[in-house]
């Protein structure tokens, strides 16, 4: 599903403007990646919630050529689905 899908499904759902949807899920998602930035972990509730993990800086094979390379230290996101979007998910099945 696209951005415009979902802000037309959502404003249809709510019977609202889709203007007014998309500026909301822009406010979302801007605070979600500031929290995210701030090594946060931002929970949803009935959906589930996104982790921050910092990985430190490693030494690795590079598989091509057999050199050692230097990777850089990295900030990645992790999604944890609730218990209850695994339920329906399953249910769905």
């Amino acid at each position: 599903m696209d951005t415009k899908s979902l802000v037309d499904s959502v404003a249809k759902k709510l019977n609202r403007d889709p203007k007014d949807i998309s500026a909301l899920l822009n406010g979302m998602t801007t605070v979600i990646k500031e929290r995210l930035c701030e090594m946060n972990t931002v929970a949803i509730p009935g959906f589930g919630e996104f982790e921050p993990i910092k990985h430190e800086e490693e030494i690795q094979p590079d598989l091509s050529t057999g050199k050692l390379m230097l990777l850089p230290p990295a900030i990645t996101v992790e999604f944890h689905p609730s218990s209850l979007l695994k339920r329906k998910l399953t249910e769905a099945q």
